[in-house]
């Protein structure tokens, strides 16, 4: 295909996009309806503008921090979350923030980045996590950074703890395939976790030291998020106590119900639940309920959304395990 067919290709797919995003209102507006008829829908332009706004912003998928270089691939969730919090901490026409939250966790690095910017928003303004489908480790661990935490009731989350996976495949390799390696290191734990030989007693020992580590960060987090709260916020709050973290901090999962009963979220719900809680905390700071737009914050901008398709991941891609894709590291992830 020569490039002046696959721009008029391109040129011909943006028109399409745009008569159908302009069309669809049109065509779902109810004629019987007397209060549409005559009401004057905000746009979305006039929300962007508002000068009270929440941002409502979403965290999706594995917890990572590797950026997308293909247009035609989304991009990391993590990363256009991290910067939409950044934004909102520093944006004066944001006076709230709603973080929703559908994921296993991830990487322990960009978990305590997303943990760190939520902190920093929470200084300023207001900050509730909604919990999806799944919020777990790594997920919860950011969330734990808000003010408050709704879930839904059948909503898993929990699994505070860490994770870190190695491949052994040396006798495979080396007495069924004959297949052999020479490392040249500087340092006997220079190749610690290689799949090409056994582990160590003292390879093993140094690992558990750093998961054991990054296990205690994870319970400080929790402990700072939520057990020294002092916010005087009069929305449903439930209060996690020491004791319950330490119980419960073993890897297991919750439901929504029951992690409320335990006190690691305050309140069962959803998107509804969370907007009703916040415009309760807008209202005793001054604003009024009618001056208060909801607005999505930092979404995606790849060239397929922007002609409102989605994209496939491949199928190997969804079938290999996130703790094999990030092996020989630590992780906030439940699998």
């Amino acid at each position: 295909m020569t490039k002046n067919k696959l721009f008029i290709v391109v040129l011909t797919l943006c028109i399409i996009s745009m008569l159908i995003g302009f069309l669809t209102p049109v065509f779902n507006k109810s004629d019987n309806s007397e209060k549409q008829k005559n009401a004057k829908p905000k746009t979305n332009f006039s929300k962007i503008m508002s000068p009270n706004k929440v941002a409502v912003i979403g965290l999706n998928g594995v917890i990572n921090s590797t950026p997308e270089n293909n247009i035609f691939v989304e991009e990391n969730s993590s990363l256009v979350a991290l910067k939409a919090l950044n934004d909102a901490e520093n944006d004066d026409t944001v006076k709230g923030v709603i973080l929703r939250i559908n994921s296993p966790g991830g990487t322990v690095g960009m978990s305590q980045r997303l943990y760190s910017a939520v902190m920093h928003v929470r200084e300023k303004k207001p900050v509730i996590a909604v919990l999806d489908d799944i919020a777990a480790s790594g997920g919860y661990y950011v969330a734990s950074a808000a003010d408050r935490i709704v879930a839904l009731e059948g909503t898993m989350t929990g699994s505070i703890g860490v994770i870190m996976s190695t491949t052994d495949a040396h006798e495979l390799l080396t007495n069924k395939l004959g297949i052999s390696q020479n490392v040249i290191k500087s340092g006997k734990y220079k190749d610690i976790g290689s799949s090409t030989r056994a582990m160590t007693k003292e390879e093993r020992q140094l690992l558990q030291e750093m998961v054991n580590d990054s296990y205690q960060q994870f319970k400080s987090a929790i402990t700072n998020g939520r057990i020294k709260r002092n916010d005087k916020y009069e929305v449903a709050k439930t209060n996690l106590t020491t004791q319950n973290l330490n119980k419960y901090a073993d890897g297991r999962i919750f439901t929504g119900r029951q992690a409320k009963k335990l006190g690691f979220v305050d309140s069962t719900g959803g998107n509804r639940e969370a907007k009703e809680m916040m415009i309760k905390i807008l209202e005793k700071k001054g604003f009024t309920k009618d001056i208060i737009d909801f607005v999505d914050y930092g979404k995606s901008n790849n060239f397929l959304s922007s002609l409102g398709l989605t994209q496939k991941t491949s199928v190997i891609d969804g079938l290999m395990p996130a703790s094999v894709k990030y092996a020989r590291k630590p992780l906030y992830l439940w699998e």
